[in-house]
């Protein structure tokens, strides 16, 4: 009985993580797809680029459930991402603001340099620096 019942909660365990980490991809890469088609002209539809996402995000959380990533990881490099993205958006719009240029309501690509900027910051503290945020 005790095989049985380890054998559950390491499937409940291991169904919990993929979840998470789809989960987690997803808020991770839908804006840089989403993004990134707006700024090349919407080449994809929204369809595709929801399927890509969801491609992508179940793609990397095999590594997370049967690899070296960790959840905890991923999960320090979504809130960098976050707050990065929010301080570089900010440090932009000061930028913005002081200079007196202006961007088209429509033009996709201040955004899209926010993310890529965003993800550059998140991965540089991340997985090169070595960034703890919770220990």
């Amino acid at each position: 009985m005790a095989t049985a019942e380890r054998g559950l909660d390491s499937w409940l365990s291991a169904t919990l993580d993929l979840l998470l980490a789809v989960f987690g991809f997803v808020v991770v890469w839908y804006p840089t797809v989403s993004l990134a088609n707006a700024a090349l002209g919407s080449p994809l539809s929204a369809s595709t680029c929801n399927l890509l996402v969801g491609v992508l995000a179940l793609g990397g959380s095999y590594p997370v459930v049967a690899g070296d990533w960790s959840l905890g990881r991923l999960g320090e490099y979504i809130f960098v991402f976050h707050m990065s993205a929010i301080g570089w958006g900010v440090v932009g719009m000061l930028a913005v603001l002081a200079s007196g240029v202006s961007f088209a309501g429509g033009n996709r690509a201040p955004q899209a340099a926010l993310v890529a900027v965003a993800h550059l910051t998140a991965y540089v503290l991340v997985y090169r620096a070595q960034l703890r945020i919770f220990r």
